[in-house]
């Protein structure tokens, strides 16, 4: 069965989820989590949920999806042990260095991979599954031709696809933008999303006019805003494919939103035919401009040249939640709209309309339906499509014009009832043996023992001492520890149904048993006790400034089917690399959505190498875990590059464990220096001087971003975009586009 996954930014979301038909929610504690601005969860609230979660049947994955230096490596341990305390049906992580300290410390938390690690591939998704991955989150650019090939060459792993929420500009992961330009790392959950910024846009004076077109009336937009994904007509399919989970994004958004989502894709599911209201009602808690996203709406059922003719996947008018059209402005008198309705709507309804802007060309007026009017004059509650009233629009704003669209964007009653939070932890079983002799008891347990000193006498009738007990020990009151199975000894000179022991002695005795187990756990949960083990170093090779593995775009890898294009015009294939000392480099691009033809392009220049007799001084980039299995079956000299994130010694230890020809790897980019002395060898820093893209994107700039047509296009081309400060370069190649620092 494929399960509906919904997201919890709070355990009220969580709550909601479940309550509205959700099988599964994803989650992230105070730390390390992909979205660190919501509210997240403590360990109090998992061990809520985790109890509602058992006692209902559903599932909980938890995200620790950021990339973590070894500063931070003790906290993450520290994590990790309170999640494996209570327990999840999954732990998602983007981080390697996580994948390693979670099979060696943890072996009971399921691995899942995070959407983070930008897997698109067969070749990806294969490598996960053999470093103990059960689950892949696949990447976002993905259409559901290309899901369904990964789905039918690798069916023994499970599957989660996106199909509702925000989409990002750039692949996830390979995002720099918020980093290089805000200092907030989005590999750390602190996106400043840099996409949803107002750019102009300008010709590239160095390219033809046929590389650089710009529409008329095109200056300037929210050029690097993707449309919302809406994936309902898709849902049913991708459940016929065996599809093992979907996921619907928004940890940042409200429980109403989860409400609704939960309830419309429960409702599509389920093959439930009416699903206009709820879908509407989606739509108006939260929406940008909505599409198929690349899962149904890209044009195009893998990375070819063909003719895209469904509409663009940005939001360039406006980046933000605009809701669903309620009415067109016919008349503005005296603080009053009438307005043509297209939709329902009654008082107290949060309305919008569009007005031209001073710092971005458009800016936007938010009230609340205070006052409906008919054409009678009369004061109503609701009005319906069709009818024209009446609207009381804020003081001291600019006004609509008519023809202009009034939006609406929040219903009066769409607010879910807050569900009690006031809920029991789920506990630990934990087995325990008594021993009774005539001066108290001993309590013994695997977390440590301990006497409590009590009077022990002949009772006056029979008693049941070890279902006394059982009862006793089992009402743990506030403890994450419960009473597992129970072994009783009895040393005292009574039969073990004549004991009398004192009630209120034995409830003493519960409390400061329980009391010492708890702060026991505490304590292991805050130790910082050493996790690593520290390998002999190994020397590895001196890698070249990254800067110097950059073209002159610049981009900092190199296009295989270029290469094989000049190799077959003649040119020395060595020629066409970089060159540092005396080795030759060959980066390799993070993207490569034909794995097969990709690896069909890299045979054909390994054998020109070859046959040119340099392939021993190459060295090659790997700089998405799908490239892993080609190097190591065929043993060919390898770096870990600056896409395939070395962030911390785990991750390195994880590098030198998968069988590779390795000759180093770059420490990851975000970070420039560190402690090296756990590693297993040194990284090269990358310098401050590079600067790598800000993005890389499935999204055309010509087409999604410009509206260009398909027709006719030379499939690349090259532009500037200016923000508030700084300019930028956008280059578009083989309908990829990279936007990098002019």
């Amino acid at each position: 069965m494929t399960e509906l996954a919904l997201p919890a930014g709070s355990l009220q979301a969580a709550l909601t989820a479940f309550a509205e038909g959700a099988d599964a929610v994803y989650l992230g504690m105070k730390s390390f989590s992909a979205r660190k601005m919501a509210t997240n969860f403590s360990f109090e609230d998992l061990a809520k949920l985790r109890q509602v979660a058992l006692t209902q049947d559903k599932k909980i994955y938890v995200t620790v999806n950021t990339l973590v230096d070894d500063s931070q490596l003790g906290e993450v341990v520290q994590t990790l042990k309170q999640i494996a305390f209570i327990g999840c049906d999954g732990i998602i992580v983007q981080d390697l260095g996580l994948v390693q300290i979670i099979r060696t410390l943890f072996p009971s938390l399921s691995l899942h991979a995070s959407t983070q690690l930008a897997v698109h591939t067969v070749g990806g998704v294969r490598e996960l599954v053999r470093l103990g991955f059960e689950r892949v989150v696949l990447a976002r650019e993905l259409t559901f031709e290309e899901i369904k090939y990964i789905r039918e060459a690798c069916p023994d792993v499970q599957l989660k696809v996106f199909i509702h929420g925000a989409l990002c500009y750039s692949f996830s992961g390979l995002c720099t933008a918020s980093e290089q330009l805000c200092g907030r790392s989005a590999n750390c959950g602190a996106c400043a999303q840099i996409c949803r910024n107002y750019f102009s846009v300008s010709a590239d004076p160095a390219v033809s006019e046929v590389l650089s077109p710009i529409p008329e009336g095109q200056r300037d937009g929210w050029f690097f805003s993707m449309s919302d994904l809406k994936a309902g007509p898709v849902a049913k399919q991708l459940q016929d494919l065996g599809i093992e989970s979907l996921k619907v994004e928004g940890r940042m958004k409200s429980p109403a939103y989860t409400s609704l989502a939960a309830r419309y894709y429960r409702a599509v599911l389920d093959g439930q035919s009416d699903t206009e209201e709820l879908d509407e009602a989606l739509s108006i808690v939260f929406s940008r401009r909505q599409t198929g996203g690349w899962l149904a709406g890209y044009g195009r059922t893998k990375q070819d040249f063909s003719i895209r003719r469904t509409p663009t996947l940005g939001s360039t008018s406006f980046p933000s939640h605009r809701g669903l059209k309620a009415g067109t402005v016919l008349l503005v008198k005296e603080g009053r709209a009438l307005v043509r309705l297209e939709r329902k709507l009654s008082l107290r309804d949060g309305l919008m309309y569009f007005t031209k802007g001073t710092r971005e060309p458009i800016e936007t007026v938010k009230f609340g339906l205070s006052q409906l009017i008919d054409q009678r004059g009369r004061s109503i509650t609701e009005a319906y499509k069709g009818d024209t009233v009446q609207i009381n629009l804020p003081a001291s704003s600019a006004v609509p014009k008519a023809g202009e669209l009034i939006m609406v964007i929040s219903r009066h009653d769409q607010n879910t009832a807050l569900l009690s939070e006031a809920l029991p932890p789920v506990k630990k079983p934990i087995d325990m043996s008594i021993t009774i002799t005539d001066e108290g008891l001993t309590l013994s347990s695997s977390q440590g023992t301990q006497f409590f000193a009590l009077q022990v006498s002949k009772a006056n009738k029979k008693q049941e001492t070890k279902a006394n007990l059982t009862q006793i020990f089992s009402q743990s009151d506030t403890s994450y520890f419960t009473l597992g199975s129970l072994t009783l000894e009895n040393r005292t000179k009574y039969g073990l149904d004549e004991l009398f022991l004192p009630l209120s002695s034995l409830k003493a005795a519960r409390r400061a048993w329980y009391e010492s187990l708890d702060r026991n756990l505490a304590r292991f949960f805050t130790s910082t006790e050493e996790h690593k083990i520290v390998a002999d170093k190994q020397e590895m090779e001196t890698l070249p400034p990254r800067s110097a593995l950059q073209t002159d775009a610049p981009l900092p890898f190199l296009d295989l089917k270029v290469l094989r294009r000049k190799v077959e015009e003649g040119a020395s294939p060595s020629s066409l690399l970089f060159t540092f000392e005396d080795r030759l480099f060959l980066p390799l691009s993070p993207v490569m959505f034909d794995e097969r033809q990709f690896n069909a392009d890299l045979d054909e220049l390994i054998e020109a190498l070859r046959n040119e007799g340099v392939l021993q001084q190459v060295r090659f980039g790997l700089n998405n875990i799908g490239q892993v299995s080609y190097f190591e079956e065929r043993q060919l000299a390898c770096f870990f590059d600056i896409y395939l994130y070395l962030a911390n010694s785990e991750a390195a230890n994880l590098a030198l464990s998968m069988g590779l020809n390795l000759k180093g790897g770059y420490l990851w980019m975000e970070r420039h220096e560190g402690d090296f002395s756990s590693w297993p060898f040194i990284p090269a820093i990358v310098e401050d001087s590079f600067k790598p893209p800000l993005f890389i994107s499935r999204s055309c700039f010509r087409r999604d971003s410009l509206m260009q047509s398909c027709e006719h296009c030379p499939h690349r081309g090259s532009w500037y975009v200016k923000g508030d400060k700084e300019c930028y370069k956008v280059l578009v190649e083989d309908c990829i586009t990279y936007v990098v620092r002019a």
